[in-house]
């Protein structure tokens, strides 16, 4: 099996990937590689408006597998954009992390926010019409396989009964809790290529597994409005993992007791609060040392007061010295 290929839209290599400006006229071969039609602004195509500031940010590519296509896009939308597919497709699975799109697919509208996902079959008679709008962070992790991936799949019986399963052209599902935090590790530096490769992997089997699932499972036990104030306080540890957390803080985020909020927090994402915020620390920190940061300046940076608790974490997590990284 090939390695993971990453080829960002604009700029350099997946992992050292700097936010840019992103023209109308940068998404020509990705419209041509994967058969969408883009409109910017009102104007048809990226060809007539390659000079157009749509996007800041970064958009990388993966071939996770033969057929197995990974898109990460993490930008701040400039000029509202709409894209239709052209291309069929036997399964497309698009996940928003932050931000909201529209979709339409043979006149079914939804609006997918943060923590929601789509399956779709993508078809010439059947297109998926899909519009950002300006002056948002958007976030999202697209998963496309073609029929050769599909056919693959389909050698395994216990796959097989799945994947020809009678299933709606759209079916729109939330993220399991669990699933966040893995899909936010899609572009964050690995210690080594093979064990990015095989978090890729990971990552496209789990949208395959929940994407091909039937609609009305439920995960988590947990109400709605629970999960969107877990959500909160994940997506909080998420953006700020330096600050000096305390339960109590976070149980008052979530408007649940401490007790509550620590069990509800490892049922929804299969982690303890606390693991959870040391693992992102650990994972800036990797991010940090990786760009030329000192131990010292990762560690204080990623919420260590020490260097030498830090280095030992850090070792524990990762099996190398922090300053060995870089």
């Amino acid at each position: 099996m090939p390695p993971a290929r990453s080829r960002p839209l604009v700029g350099a290599p997946a992992e050292g990937i700097q936010p840019r400006l992103i023209r109308a006229g940068d998404f020509l071969g990705f419209a041509q590689r994967h058969g969408i039609d883009y409109r910017f602004a009102g104007m048809r195509s990226p060809q007539v408006a390659r000079d157009l500031a749509v996007l800041r940010g970064r958009v990388i590519e993966e071939q996770v597998r033969p057929g197995w296509h990974l898109t990460f896009s993490d930008v701040e939308v400039l000029t509202p954009y709409d894209s239709c597919s052209t291309m069929a497709s036997p399964l497309f699975v698009c996940v928003v992390l932050e931000g909201a799109i529209q979709v339409d697919q043979g006149g079914r509208r939804q609006r997918l926010s943060a923590g929601s996902a789509l399956s779709a079959r993508l078809a010439d008679q059947v297109a998926l019409r899909v519009h950002q709008d300006a002056g948002q962070r958007l976030r999202t992790l697209n998963l496309s396989l073609d029929e050769a991936a599909i056919h693959a799949l389909s050698q395994r019986p216990e796959i097989t009964e799945l994947l020809d399963s009678p299933r709606p052209h759209l079916h729109v599902w939330p993220l399991p809790g669990y699933l966040a935090p893995m899909l936010e590790q899609a572009v964050t530096p690995q210690p080594s290529a093979g064990q990015r490769q095989l978090l890729l992997e990971a990552i496209g089997m789990q949208l395959l597994a929940h994407g091909l699932r039937h609609p009305g499972a439920h995960q988590s036990g947990l109400q709605l409005a629970e999960r969107q104030r877990l959500e909160r306080v994940r997506q909080t540890l998420h953006d700020a993992p330096a600050h000096p957390y305390s339960l109590e803080q976070l149980a008052e985020l979530a408007s649940m007791s401490q007790s509550g909020l620590r069990a509800k927090f490892q049922r929804l994402f299969g982690v303890s609060v606390f693991d959870y915020l040391r693992e992102r620390r650990l994972m800036l920190a990797y991010e940090l040392l990786s760009r030329g940061a000192s131990v010292q300046q990762a560690a204080f940076d990623s919420g260590y007061g020490h260097a030498s608790n830090f280095s030992t974490a850090f070792r524990r997590r990762f099996g190398v010295s922090p300053r060995d990284i870089g």
